[in-house]
């Protein structure tokens, strides 16, 4: 009975880790066995739906439905080569997904383009389609990105006034980087010449170097959170958790708990990274809403037109206390782009300085220190106890 006990006390702890976005805290998590067997019914669905839809509607509906058989068919034949050769019942469903599995799914659709009618583009086009699939699974269930988003969204919820303030406080000092630039005609003109994907990969630039600065930082302000002296320390931690109704073995110590591996690294920054970058999305949407109000204030449609060197695009145009008030794409881009670069600036400046950085950080810190003690006592009572 306490091996059962421990057994669902570990299992509410492994699902503390995957509620928090760091499943591969879990002991001998696998992608396999943990990611692309749960994926299993969704990977079979778009499967089944990429072969109907290499039917042609050209074609006579008998040689549709042929099509359509000979491709289920082929599936079936091959899941049941696959189970034969794992000495399977022919159609049972697969215990695991493997590589075999994965390359089936990737490759038996494009083949039967090829082999059909020869259809090069479309049969490349699936083998992409199919491999950026498989990635965003990967993603979205091995490093549990949707807990992840959910556990960020609802610290960022309780903690809106304390962003509120932070806003407040660095607002000014933005505003003498920015406001400047704003207001010169250079920086329309720029904005108004990049058009459709330019401007989104421009401001994408911003968040790209902002995303690597922020992981640059990662190892520096977590690497000895997961460093622990005694079972004491660990225990003031793991008190309102499940691990909480743990006993490690009294001849372990939590300074023998395994270093955290690359994974589990990866996890941990995407931790940090989405818990931050959901507070500078945040306050950058707010600056970005900042400027836009700014613009229809105090540029006109004729200033405009001057900074940008030919006419605006119009999108709504009103008036306000006898003054003609005009909301333009142009007044859009350039807010997008000192947006982008505003939200840049402050990704730098709150983990650079120090006032700003214990604000904004240090609660992060707190919890995966919490979260560092808890797998510290799951692992050794899953050595412990055989796991």
């Amino acid at each position: 009975m306490a091996t059962v006990a421990a057994d669902d006390t570990l299992d509410d702890v492994e699902r503390w880790f995957r509620s928090r976005g760091i499943p591969h805290f879990i002991g001998d998590y696998s992608a396999t066995r943990d990611v692309f067997t749960r994926a299993l019914p969704a990977l079979t669905l778009v499967l089944v739906l990429e072969l109907l839809g290499a039917l042609n509607f050209r074609w006579a509906w008998w040689v549709n439905v042929g099509v359509a058989a000979a491709s289920l068919g082929a599936l079936l034949v091959v899941w049941a080569l696959v189970n034969a050769a794992r000495k399977r019942p022919a159609l049972a469903r697969p215990d695991r997904v493997g590589r075999t599995e994965l390359a089936i799914f990737v490759l038996l659709v494009p083949a039967l383009d090829l082999v059909a009618g020869g259809q090069r583009l479309t049969a490349l086009n699936t083998l992409i389609g199919n491999l950026a699939l498989l990635g965003v699974i990967y993603l979205g269930t091995s490093y549990a990105l949707l807990p992840i988003t959910r556990w960020a969204g609802g610290r960022l919820w309780r903690q809106v006034g304390d962003v509120l303030g932070l806003l407040v406080r660095a607002l000014p000092l933005l505003l003498l980087f920015v406001t400047f630039l704003f207001l010169t005609a250079e920086v329309w003109q720029i904005s108004a010449s990049l058009d459709g994907p330019f401007l989104a990969v421009t401001m994408a630039l911003f968040v790209l170097v902002g995303i690597v600065f922020v992981v640059a930082r990662i190892p520096l302000e977590v690497g000895a959170l997961a460093r622990f002296e005694s079972w004491a320390d660990v225990a003031a931690l793991v008190g309102d958790t499940p691990a909480a109704a743990l006993s490690p073995p009294a001849d372990a110590s939590p300074a023998t708990t395994p270093r955290l591996g690359r994974r589990q690294w990866g996890n941990v920054g995407l931790v940090v990274l989405f818990t931050q970058g959901l507070q500078i999305l945040v306050v950058s949407l707010m600056i970005g809403v900042f400027f836009v109000g700014f613009g229809l204030l105090t540029v006109t449609p004729d200033t405009s037109t001057v900074w940008v060197g030919g006419p605006v695009h119009l999108l709504v145009e009103w008036e306000l206390w006898g003054r003609p008030v005009v909301l333009t794409s142009e007044l859009l881009q350039v807010a997008g782009f000192l947006t982008a670069f505003s939200g840049f600036y402050f990704t730098v400046y709150v983990l650079t300085d120090a006032t700003y950085r214990k604000e904004f950080l240090e609660e992060v810190l707190v919890e995966l220190r919490q979260a560092f003690a808890v797998r510290a006592v799951y692992l050794a009572s899953r050595s412990g106890s055989g796991g």
